[in-house]
């Protein structure tokens, strides 16, 4: 059978302590480093040397929840509002489930009891993954909404590209075949004008049925490659859209939108 591995326990913790009781900190470190641990840690006691502190990198923050002049839940949202948001554990002698529960769905990570300090390293470990595991899933979901973005970012430039080769091969069209074949109507007209030969006359006429017939494709091979109303923005193309069905294909079609203008 398939064994799952469970994570391996970290053998070294940067965690920055709000307390101002040297005797519960130096109590607090030595649960964590109970398993050889190695915690590298700094106490402070104060909204100053708190906010100081905090611009060092660590692993996680634990909080008493009654500091002189400061507490656990305004250092919680001192945390939540830093650029590097960090795991936060309160620990508290005294809590009421209300406070903790609230201190929870405010963005805490845990909180124990002083009481109860043996819950405390396997909390701190919990808690740093599972901070980890969001920064993964936040940074995943940034790299896909990036992907999507160039990905659509391509798909306008591949359509602007056949746009611009379909309005140039328009153009090439009405200029060259479109101009040429213009020019040979009026050839064969002047010789159907100026035969005298029936025969003649008629193979003209014939002539030029077929010439006005591929100037008229002509144009509608050029109207449908590039079409002029495309010019006048996606709402104007999506109406003239409807008619062309409608008329096309004997079906009553309409359009509505509540917006004047739509970005391509």
């Amino acid at each position: 059978m398939p064994s799952h591995a469970a994570p391996a326990r970290r053998t070294s913790l940067r965690v920055l302590h709000l307390e101002d009781s040297e005797l519960d900190h130096e109590l607090e470190m030595a649960h964590l480093r109970r398993g050889g641990t190695q915690v590298d840690t700094t106490r402070v006691d104060s909204e100053p040397a708190f906010r100081t502190a905090l611009e060092e990198p660590w692993d996680i923050v634990l909080s008493d929840f009654n500091v002189p002049g400061f507490s656990g839940l305004a250092a919680l949202e001192i945390v939540k509002a830093h650029h590097r948001p960090l795991p936060f554990i309160l620990i508290s002698g005294e809590i009421g489930e209300d406070v903790a529960v609230a201190a929870m769905r405010n963005g805490a990570s845990d909180y124990l009891l002083k009481a109860n300090l043996a819950r405390l390293a396997p909390a701190v470990e919990h808690a740093i993954d599972a901070h980890e595991a969001r920064l993964a899933r936040a940074m995943a979901d940034q790299q896909l909404t990036q992907s999507r973005q160039r990905l659509s970012e391509l798909a306008q430039h591949l359509q602007t590209s056949v746009d611009n080769e379909r309005a140039a091969i328009a153009r090439e069209i009405h200029d060259d075949v479109g101009g040429s074949l213009t020019a040979l109507k009026f050839d064969i007209a002047w010789i159907a004008r100026h035969s005298k030969d029936v025969e003649v006359q008629q193979r003209a006429q014939a002539a030029l049925e077929v010439v006005s017939h591929a100037i008229e494709s002509s144009k509608r091979i050029m109207h449908n490659l590039h079409p002029a109303i495309l010019e006048q923005g996606l709402v104007a193309a999506l109406q003239w859209m409807a008619s062309r069905f409608e008329k096309r294909t004997s079906v009553a079609c309409s359009f509505r939108t509540s917006h004047e203008t739509m970005q391509l």
